[in-house]
């Protein structure tokens, strides 16, 4: 049986979120930290993804084999992710062990030691990573894609930094960081499954109680999307390319019509994009559309691969398809697409690792959680007509086009100036 939300906002600031689900064995449960890749200047890029890999290495009460041992002894497991504006901590492990999670979590945010030689491991391990990023164009891709959209920004650069900044950060760094964004009232802890609201409130009581009443700086900067070319030029087998465009902040009242553009055009086995390259032409494995929102600003984007002999053609299909959604769309793709939108969101709600994530999401944006009626309202509400004016809003900005591989993005750029598409000067 699926309960209604609750949030509390406890005295000195912290957001509390829970969901009860009364057949769920598990509790999905974390905090989530306003802070993120947007709160970095260029000489601390990639500050706020070291902090979160450090968080981990080590407490005043615990070593970071013993945070490791803790939860796994109890068959639960932790981690979590940095992104552009929130880093999270989260665990997942049976009920009846809560106050497992709860106690381990809130250590390595209240407690964490920043010793100097697990520093420098995890340095290495950092640095790895971003090596690993670089070596795969289909991930590197999109780092060079939030650049050329967001220039000379920090929405436009890379969550894990570049190796001339890892290289330098220091626990001073880490620790005056924390102290200025790990704060109260930039915190939401969230839990999901078979809970009492109260009760988790009681048992973290004493820990939301510890951070920081320091009033956290806001980042509520509209980022100057700005579009570009950038090419990658390296001797690989496929042609990666992505075209991408200013997109919809998530509290835009287009943001459920942006969903069912984007899944019409290349969302699944059916959409357009699928369809036309690769069912009837063969020139790719892999082609979608995406759509990422901020608070304040989003993107869209197709991101495809080919052999690089056929990058222009595949240029031509993609931006030939985009012009095209300003006119006819059928019933019936319409209604096909609505329907899978709706399903996924209500599948969505069979994990409880998706509901905590659309929880908080929530709770920072609108301040309370949407109901999956309000949701579903909204989505039924977008009509063929509100679709094909997007079309419009979108194409008006100038294009980001990015490619990776034995190939220049300049080869494309006549093609999709003669189908349309705007590119910088």
């Amino acid at each position: 049986m699926k309960g209604q939300a609750r949030l509390t906002t406890l005295d000195n600031g912290v957001r509390v979120v829970t969901k009860k689900l009364e057949n769920f064995d598990s509790v999905v449960l974390g905090y989530w930290v306003e802070a993120g890749g947007v709160c970095e200047e260029e000489s601390n890029c990639g500050i706020s993804h070291f902090l979160e890999h450090m968080a981990f290495k080590g407490t005043t009460t615990r070593t970071a084999k013993q945070i490791a041992e803790e939860i796994e002894a109890v068959g639960g497991y932790t981690n979590a992710y940095t992104s552009k504006e929130v880093t999270a901590f989260h665990a997942k492990l049976l009920k009846e062990d809560t106050q497992v999670a709860i106690d381990i979590l809130s250590d390595i945010l209240l407690n964490p030691t920043f010793a100097q030689a697990e520093l420098e491991r995890e340095r290495g391990v950092i640095l790895q990573e971003i090596s690993q990023t670089f070596d795969t164009p289909d991930d590197i891709i999109f780092d060079y894609f939030q650049n050329v959209a967001f220039k000379n920004q920090s929405m436009g650069r890379p969550i894990l930094g570049p190796v001339s900044v890892v290289s330098k950060i220091t626990a001073d760094d880490l620790r005056q960081y924390r102290a200025k964004y790990y704060n109260a009232d930039n915190i939401v802890f969230a839990a999901v499954g078979n809970i009492d609201h109260e009760e988790i409130i009681a048992s973290a009581d004493k820990y939301f109680k510890q951070f920081s009443k320091t009033k956290t700086p806001t980042h509520d900067t509209t980022y100057q999307y700005t579009g570009g070319v950038y090419s990658d030029k390296r001797p690989l087998e496929q042609a990666h390319l992505i075209l991408g465009f200013n997109g919809l902040p998530s509290a835009d009242a287009d943001y459920y019509t942006m969903a069912i553009f984007s899944a019409i055009l290349g969302g699944g086995m059916s959409s357009r994009l699928f369809q036309e390259v690769r069912e009837k032409r063969g020139l790719v494995y892999s082609i979608y559309s995406f759509s990422s929102s901020y608070k304040h600003n989003g993107l869209f984007g197709v991101y495809a691969a080919t052999s690089a002999d056929k990058l222009t053609e595949l240029s031509n299909v993609v931006s030939d398809e985009l012009t095209k959604m300003r006119g006819y769309i059928s019933e019936k793709e319409f209604n096909r697409t609505k329907a899978q939108f709706k399903s996924s969101l209500l599948m969505s709600g069979e994990s409880n690792s998706s509901i905590c994530e659309q929880i908080v999401s929530q709770t920072m944006l609108f301040k309370r959680v949407l109901s999956h009626q309000e949701i579903l309202d909204k989505i039924e509400a977008v009509t063929i007509e509100d679709v094909q004016k997007l079309t419009d809003r979108i194409l008006a900005s100038n294009a980001s086009v990015v490619t990776v591989g034995n190939c220049d993005c300049e080869q494309l750029l006549p093609t999709l100036q003669a189908n349309g598409i705007k590119l910088v000067a």
